[in-house]
């Protein structure tokens, strides 16, 4: 018998007893085939061929995956032809297969890699990532002027069947805007791996979808946005250059408000707005100039763009109007009488005053 003969009999019996959740598909001189399977995603098929003069020349590995990116299967794959060199001479199935077990094993975020890199170009030098696969987190760390946003995203086993989660995080916005930025963001990932509520048969065609990049591209675009955000009525900038600074109290006139339609107001001047004609049938409409809102991002699975528009709905231009109906559930005055009205009460009292002193004069 040669040593690939010998291997080859090494292999098939020993394979599925020293490779965990590993199960030997194909076993012969001419190709050997094994499939690993760690979880749901951590799937991987190894393809081994031997070369001419083998054991001196390495094996030839080929991965397949149906659900492991393509970006990670490359890497992986020059990973291990490289850690072949060690084992030049001597037998190698039996060892690089133990390699791949245990590294996909210690690194169970492997299944996120092209995430962790487009999220990675997404954050630029506004921040950083640290990936901590011990215990399947995910630090992101957002830093804009002097303003900072911090939390610890967990990758479930079940990934991406099971949606990314995190419990708080750190952050020196104001707490309404905080608020908005993780609840949003917890929205898009639970629409990641939950159907819709509408529709009869909507769970026969529901595929979950990856949540990880969705999210944090989410927060990161919306706090780079929300920096330079500026209020619709009085043009300026609605945070302060130092975060100390930042309103807290809910009665200061420079307090925010933050709208449905996702745009900032300084609390006066949306008294001042909402109270003063015109008041247009069916109610005041959001005067924001802006290209997009930032929750109005459609998050794919590559990028983050802006929502698609039909001949209908036209593209957003660098001076278009948000246009949505301005509404809060602290300001309800979009009935056109009732605001009139109040308005003409308060004219009514200013001529009063007015001529009572010009009587006194």
């Amino acid at each position: 018998m040669t040593l690939i003969d010998d291997e080859i009999e090494e292999v098939s019996r020993l394979c599925q007893n020293v490779i965990s959740n590993s199960k030997l598909i194909t076993c012969q001189n001419t190709l050997v085939r094994v499939d690993v399977e760690q979880s749901r995603i951590r799937r991987l098929t190894i393809c081994i061929r031997f070369p001419d003069n083998y054991p001196k020349n390495k094996l030839l590995l080929e991965f397949k995956s149906k659900t492991l990116s393509s970006a990670f299967l490359d890497k992986f794959n020059n990973l291990c032809d490289t850690m072949l060199n060690d084992a030049e001479g001597k037998p190698q199935i039996m060892w690089v297969l133990k390699f791949i077990s245990e590294y996909l094993s210690a690194n169970p975020l492997c299944i996120v890699l092209d995430e962790v890199q487009q999220i990675k170009q997404l954050l630029s030098n506004f921040g950083h990532l640290r990936v901590k696969q011990r215990s399947c987190t995910i630090d992101l760390i957002i830093r804009a002027e002097e303003y900072f946003y911090q939390a610890k995203f967990k990758v479930p086993k079940d990934y991406p069947i099971e949606r990314v989660v995190w419990n708080d995080c750190e952050c020196n916005l104001p707490q309404a805007l905080v608020l908005f930025i993780n609840g949003q963001a917890q929205e898009i990932a639970r629409r990641c791996v939950e159907p819709p509520l509408a529709g009869v048969n909507t769970n026969l065609y529901f595929k979950p979808k990856r949540s990880l990049y969705r999210c944090l591209a989410f927060v990161i675009t919306t706090v780079r946005n929300i920096l330079q955000e500026k209020c619709p009525v009085c043009g300026q900038r609605c945070l302060p250059d130092n975060p100390s600074d930042n309103i807290t109290r809910d009665t200061d006139d420079l307090f925010l408000i933050r709208m449905f339609c996702g745009h900032i107001y300084h609390q006066s001047c949306l008294k001042r707005f909402m109270s003063e004609p015109p008041f247009p049938i069916g109610g005041k409409t959001c005067p924001a100039l802006t290209n997009h809102r930032n929750d109005d991002l459609t998050i794919t699975d590559d990028e983050i763009s802006l929502p698609k528009r039909s001949p209908s709905n036209p593209p957003l231009s660098l001076a278009a109007v948000c246009g949505q109906k301005v509404s809060h559930d602290k300001w309800g005055l979009n009935n056109v009488k009732s605001a009139e009205t109040k308005w003409a009460h308060r004219q009514a009292k200013i001529r009063e005053l007015e001529e009572v002193k010009d009587f006194l004069q």
